[in-house]
């Protein structure tokens, strides 16, 4: 009700990128600390003059419901529909429970990708994930021990590490797709 009230149902939104984006325009090494307690620390990949910018979109904010999601998903161990209640949910999903998600249905080719140091993203629920997908093409281990949640998108060598690959299968998934502009 407090993130309804003041909030506007929102998560992390301006209000925290703003106060955010002033604390680490003065001190860095504290953001980048905050960064590495939440997504794993690998220092080596991170390029701390890209900070400022990160700092000035990040948090992007998200709404509760989704927050709510995740931490039904985390404490039920189920992989299903948000949680409206017993009542609520036998209007939505004529059950008392949410129904689960049914991967089984996804033909789309996917890729897992992960690295061994991401505290977001748990290996094991990965491994699960990789065996409820059908079209699973490629499960891969970034070979960085350090590679982390954000290292995806920021690692400096995130194009060797990853994007190489991810073009390499998508080409490979579809051999009209064109790799070269001439």
């Amino acid at each position: 009700m407090v993130m309804q009230l003041f909030f506007h149902d929102e998560f992390l939104g301006d209000s925290v990128r703003f106060l955010l984006k002033d604390i680490c325009d003065q001190n860095i090494e504290f953001c980048s600390n905050i960064m590495s307690m939440i997504c794993g620390d690998d220092r080596e990949q991170f390029n701390n003059t890209l900070l400022p910018i990160i700092m000035h979109n990040l948090p992007a904010g998200s709404s509760i419901k989704t927050i709510l999601h995740f931490v039904q998903v985390f404490e039920s161990g189920k992989f299903r529909k948000y949680d409206y209640g017993p009542v609520r949910n036998l209007l939505i999903y004529n059950s008392m429970d949410p129904p689960n998600y049914n991967l089984s249905n996804t033909t789309v080719p996917i890729a897992l990708f992960y690295g061994n140091n991401d505290w977001l993203v748990r290996i094991e629920d990965l491994k699960r994930l990789y065996h409820s997908l059908p079209n699973v093409v490629d499960m891969y281990e970034v070979p960085w021990s350090k590679f982390n949640h954000v290292d995806f998108i920021w690692a400096r060598d995130a194009p060797k590490l990853v994007y190489d690959r991810i073009l390499k299968i998508m080409r490979l998934e579809n051999p009209n797709n064109i790799t070269s502009v001439e």
